[in-house]
């Protein structure tokens, strides 16, 4: 594990730093003990992960051997080109920022972002195994260094107000707690930081190919609603961007200066 990243880093559950030991992560007060395998800390606990967060785990640790291959055939449905070139149009990212993406998947997002110059210092975490794996492998290949932890959105294991920038593309829409989810990205991002949050509307489920179909839940308006009802009153510039069609939502807000009720 990379020496740099430990003083970032929590217990997720009882917001304790941690200590090495004998390539373990120990929680300095409790003693609850995580491992790290292949060089990545694994910071959540198997027992916590429930409902959809435990499906979509299992799901994606199989589906990340045909992901990439999904992603790039069938990304002219949802816009291709032109799609990654909104989002990276739209996330803000300054050079040497502390960058972080809640559902990492394979890190294909960050290598778009990277490739539209958006160049910083980046964070990965996912609950899939499988994806963290195949995106370590994509960022050697893409010669992009991103920093992996395995963990649950809904409870980051990073300490509070870190990261210049928090992004999440894909995933929220089947969050056991999507509220949490959020809260936890507000949590760690520092204070004026820009946080965005993207995902696929009821509207591209509905025209997806029947393939893809068996993957997701059924159309259902609630599943698939831009989360805007979870933003805090007090974040700032939210603007909801309805991309490609309407197939598409990107929710993008800024975290106060100071806090504020």
């Amino acid at each position: 594990m990379r020496e740099n990243l430990l003083p970032l880093l929590i217990n997720p559950y009882t917001g304790n730093s941690l200590k090495m030991d004998n390539e373990v992560l120990v929680d300095e007060i409790t003693g609850e003990r995580y491992n790290i395998i292949n060089g990545m800390p694994v910071l959540y606990r198997e027992d916590e992960v429930q409902g959809l967060n435990r499906l979509y785990q299992k799901r994606y640790d199989w589906l990340v051997y045909i992901y990439d291959f999904m992603m790039l055939t069938l990304s002219p449905l949802i816009g291709g080109k032109e799609a990654f070139r909104s989002i990276a149009e739209i996330i803000e990212i300054n050079r040497g920022e502390l960058v972080l993406e809640t559902s990492v998947g394979t890190g294909i997002e960050i290598k778009n972002l990277v490739d539209h110059g958006k160049i910083a210092d980046y964070y990965g975490m996912d609950i899939s195994y499988g994806m963290l794996k195949r995106c370590r492998r994509n960022a050697l290949k893409w010669n992009i260094d991103i920093k992996l932890v395995q963990g649950n959105a809904e409870t980051v294991p990073f300490k509070d107000e870190l990261f210049d920038v928090v992004f999440h593309i894909g995933g929220i829409n089947f969050f056991n707690d999507k509220e949490k989810a959020i809260q936890e990205m507000i949590r760690v991002a520092k204070p004026g930081a820009r946080i965005y949050i993207c995902d696929e509307t009821v509207t591209q489920i509905e025209k997806q190919p029947k393939i893809i179909s068996l993957f997701y839940q059924k159309p259902d308006p609630e599943v698939y609603e831009p989360p805007l009802k979870f933003i805090p009153g007090n974040m700032l510039n939210v603007v909801n961007h309805m991309l490609w069609d309407e197939k598409m939502y990107l929710i993008s807000f800024q975290k106060p200066e100071v806090n504020s009720v």
